[in-house]
């Protein structure tokens, strides 16, 4: 079957590789994700997305473009892309020379998208300053799309300076760059520079957030223009909804606290756990088939998104949990909600 018959969004994975603590067997791990990954492309899902953080103790995807390609061995229909790549702490056109061959040995499936980042010890460690992340965000975007569209390296700007020389291979069409953002100066940004919009649950609300992109496209004289808005956020669906809360509950739990400790600058108070008991389960897709596919249409009636990706394996959630989140989510969900919103 296919989850989507001509109408309506489309639906993809997103895959951060963490586990949760203590970490298990990696090696035995990635090979479940792409396992799962590989069952969502016969299943009929037409993206999978990839996250990026470094040096935590639970595993998260440090090189999202290592990944890629391993994913582009193993698919052929699924388009792949980053959700995001933290584009300040990476040299650009290093990031243009993967990006452009990862998308030639996918065929033209990849999608390059960048967010800004914000953890204290990963601008640290890696050597960039975190006060220049607007710039440092802005010049690279410039100096891939120059790269890509001229094929040459010269580039002078604030932040990235580069002689004039050849860039090849370059992508066979026009690779496309899409950008994360939740602050309104970056969500302008993204307005004003991208193919596309990756908007996240950790954003806020997905309606207002659509409503801020349009008005940015707006703005800039785009309005009208073809600009994707991809929703990314936590759906996990079973027969029992009870049971589906149980299952997911610890790892969102985890999940939530985790981030809230990233984004907590060493010099200021730790912030507390968040507890099972204290989840917005308003702000998450879980429960019965009815019940996610009845979220999702009001998601698109709130913001119509053309695609929808969820966390394919939530730290905690087992393979074969997981696996039979995908089918159900694939036979019953989808089709379902192509159905109401493509009418």
């Amino acid at each position: 079957m296919t989850i989507r018959n001509g109408a309506g969004p489309t639906f993809g994975l997103w895959y951060d590789f963490r586990q949760k603590l203590p970490p298990d067997n990696y090696a035995r791990f990635y090979a479940e994700c792409l396992e799962e990954i590989e069952e969502g492309e016969r299943l009929g899902f037409t993206g999978v997305w990839l996250s990026e953080h470094h040096f935590v103790d639970d595993g998260y995807l440090p090189s999202p473009l290592v990944v890629a390609a391993a994913i582009a061995a193993r698919t052929t229909t699924m388009r792949i892309g980053t959700n995001v790549l933290l584009l300040p702490m990476h040299h650009p056109l290093r990031v243009a020379e993967d990006a452009a061959v990862l998308d030639l040995i996918s065929g033209g499936r990849f999608t390059l998208g960048v967010g800004q980042g914000y953890v204290q010890h990963e601008f640290e460690v890696l050597g960039y300053n975190r006060r220049n992340r607007p710039s440092l965000f802005e010049e690279g975007v410039e100096v891939i799309r120059h790269a890509f569209e001229e094929g040459r390296t010269g580039y002078e700007g604030k932040r990235w300076r580069f002689d004039d020389l050849p860039f090849e291979p370059r992508p066979s069409g026009k690779l496309p760059i899409y950008i994360g953002a939740f602050a309104d100066p970056a969500i302008d940004r993204a307005a004003r520079l991208a193919d596309g919009f990756l908007a996240s649950a950790g954003g806020g609300d997905f309606g207002e957030t659509y409503r801020k992109v349009q008005k940015a496209l707006a703005r800039h004289g785009r309005e009208g223009e073809e600009f994707p808005y991809v929703a990314s956020g936590v759906a996990f669906v079973h027969e029992d909804a009870g049971r589906a809360r149980e299952i997911v509950a610890p790892a969102i739990a985890y999940q939530r606290t985790r981030y809230a400790e990233w984004g907590t600058d060493r010099e200021k108070p730790r912030p507390e756990p968040i507890r099972e008991a204290d989840l917005p389960w308003e702000r998450y897709l879980v429960g019965t088939p009815d019940e996610v596919a009845d979220g999702l249409i009001g998601l698109y009636r709130e913001a119509p998104f053309d695609h929808f990706c969820f966390w394919g394996r939530l730290p905690g959630v087992t393979h074969e949990q997981a696996l039979e989140n995908l089918r159900l989510f694939a036979s019953e969900v989808a089709p379902r909600v192509c159905d109401v919103v493509g009418a």
